[in-house]
């Protein structure tokens, strides 16, 4: 049996590709800040074990339990690029304000703020007075082959703080939709997004995009979920 410990999602299956054996993925494990979320942290069976044809093999992986602890982490490694200096700085600060909705009230442009699903498959406006309360960000609807409700603040803060920055709008992993919602089309456009080595498969894959003022103030938040 390989040492599955550590290896993120993508890299499980290239382990045990040439193996006869059947792979399940169990519930995911709660971690905080002290574990990057998504790599397996529990295996059965062991490192080492014997494998018989057609072995189950099952992994559980690390996650961050919202309900009971959302950060922020502030991961050595986090920033995974491609973008740096001003940029990521400012989705630094926009993930924070995902984990601690509290911190983040300097990074809005006045008055309401814009949030949706891709290009507007559902879509809802957060007034100033209600930034910091996360049912104001909830969005209801039948996405990505999955039941809502969504929430753009919740997918970023449960990456621990580890993603990647990219300029524009990142295309929907499966759909490669990348156009903005109504009324953004105008702004400048960043995007947050899974890191590669953390998406075995479409499914695993999400974006957040931020739609930024000639100030880089934040008027609109997009969301996008990869589906199979």
């Amino acid at each position: 049996m390989p040492d599955l410990s550590g290896l993120p999602a993508a890299a499980v299956g290239d382990r045990l590709a040439h193996l006869d054996v059947a792979l399940t993925v169990d519930l995911p494990v709660p971690v905080r800040c002290e574990a990057r979320p998504g790599p397996v942290v529990r295996q059965r069976p062991s490192a080492g074990a014997r494998l018989d044809p057609g072995a189950e093999v099952e992994i559980r992986m690390a996650a961050l339990d919202l309900e009971a602890f959302r950060g922020p982490c502030e991961p050595a490694g986090g920033d995974l690029g491609p973008v740096r200096g001003p940029d990521a700085a400012l989705a630094r600060a926009f993930y924070r304000f995902a984990a601690d909705p509290s911190s983040g009230g300097a990074l809005f442009a006045a008055g309401d703020v814009r949030t949706g699903i891709e290009d507007g498959v559902a879509a809802t406006v957060v007034p100033r007075s209600r930034r910091t309360d996360l049912a104001a960000w909830r969005l209801d609807a039948l996405y990505a082959e999955r039941g809502g409700p969504f929430n753009p603040l919740d997918v970023l803060a449960a990456s621990g703080g580890y993603y990647e920055v990219h300029e524009g709008i990142a295309p929907t992993c499966g759909f490669g939709g990348s156009a903005a919602p109504p009324g953004l089309a105008h702004l400048r456009a960043l995007s947050l997004t899974a890191p590669a080595d953390t998406t075995a498969a479409c499914m695993d894959w999400w974006g957040v995009t931020l739609f930024l003022d000639r100030a880089d103030r934040v008027r609109g938040v997009a969301l996008r979920l990869g589906a199979p």
